[in-house]
């Protein structure tokens, strides 16, 4: 698995700033979850989703190419920190 941290720079409210990944090892998302400006937030795995929030059905690109476009800044990030971020939105659900 691979996971991503990607920092969406832009002025619209309605578009997440957020987006954490988990990529799979054919790069397709296996979990998301997207975290809006004003706090509000949406989850996405195979079993469910919330908030407006799915998964992508296409190949994820690698983190250079993210990279190329100024605005965003993207990031690996390691698996415990998907986890934690992942279960603090995933708990608020529940």
């Amino acid at each position: 698995m691979e996971y991503l941290k990607i920092s969406w720079l832009h002025p619209f409210k309605d578009e997440p700033e957020l987006l954490y990944s988990e990529i799979d090892a054919q790069r397709f998302e296996s979990r998301k979850i997207e975290i809006y400006p004003d706090g509000s937030f949406g989850i996405a795995s195979p079993q469910f989703h919330f908030g407006g929030t799915a998964l992508s059905g296409l190949v994820i690109p690698e983190i250079e190419e993210f990279s190329a476009d100024t605005q965003l800044i993207s990031e690996q990030i390691s698996a415990a920190e998907f986890e934690g971020i992942w279960n603090k939105y995933f708990n608020f659900l529940s």
